[in-house]
C-alpha cells in the first residue's frame, strides 16, 4: 500500500479542499437553510413585534383617542395610561367574552375574559388578546359620573 503523502488525496491524485459537509450536504448550504426557516417561521417575538398597538390616554373625562381600531384575527394590544389626577376604568362588553392577557409593572394574567380595567393616577396597564368578532362596541369608564362627563368610546373591530 502506498503511504500518503502530504498534497496528495488517499486515491493518490492531488488534495482538493474540501467543504465540510453534514451528511452530503455541505454546511453553508445548511446554514442558508437554517437561516431561511427561522425567517420564514414566525416566534413569540415576531408575534409580538406584529401586534396591533394602540396606545389610549385616561384623563380627566376622556379617552384618547376616543374610538380604538382593531383588525379581526389580528392579535391586539391596547396600552391604557390614566394620565389624570384621580383613578379611571376601562370597562368593555366586547372584552368579558375574550381571552385576555393583562399585565403591568406589578401584575400579569391571562383569564378567558376581563369586566374592568383601573388605574390610579399614573398607572399603566397593556391588555393583548385577538379581536375576532367584527363591529362597533362602546367601552366607559364606570366610576360614577365619569362617563356621563363624556368618559367614553367606541372599540372598532372591523
Amino acid at each position: 500500500m502506498q503511504g500518503f503523502r502530504q498534497g496528495m488525496d488517499v486515491r493518490g491524485g492531488p488534495a482538493r479542499p474540501s467543504p465540510v459537509r453534514i451528511g452530503l450536504v455541505p454546511v453553508k448550504t445548511w446554514l442558508v437553510l437554517v437561516a431561511a426557516l427561522a425567517l420564514a417561521h414566525p416566534t413569540f417575538a415576531d408575534a409580538q413585534l406584529s401586534r396591533a398597538t394602540v396606545e389610549v390616554e385616561m384623563v380627566e373625562f376622556a379617552f384618547r383617542p376616543r374610538i380604538i381600531r382593531l383588525e379581526a384575527g389580528q392579535p391586539a394590544r391596547i396600552v391604557l395610561r390614566n394620565r389624570g389626577q384621580i383613578a379611571h376604568q376601562f370597562v368593555t362588553d366586547y372584552l368579558r367574552a375574550v381571552a385576555v392577557r393583562l399585565s403591568s409593572h406589578t401584575l400579569d394574567v391571562e383569564a378567558p375574559g376581563l369586566d374592568v380595567a383601573r388605574l390610579d393616577p399614573g398607572g399603566a396597564a397593556r391588555l393583548e388578546f385577538l379581536p375576532r368578532r367584527k363591529g362597533r362596541f362602546a367601552f366607559a369608564c364606570t366610576i360614577e359620573g365619569h362617563r356621563e362627563a363624556g368618559m367614553h368610546g367606541i372599540l372598532e373591530v372591523r
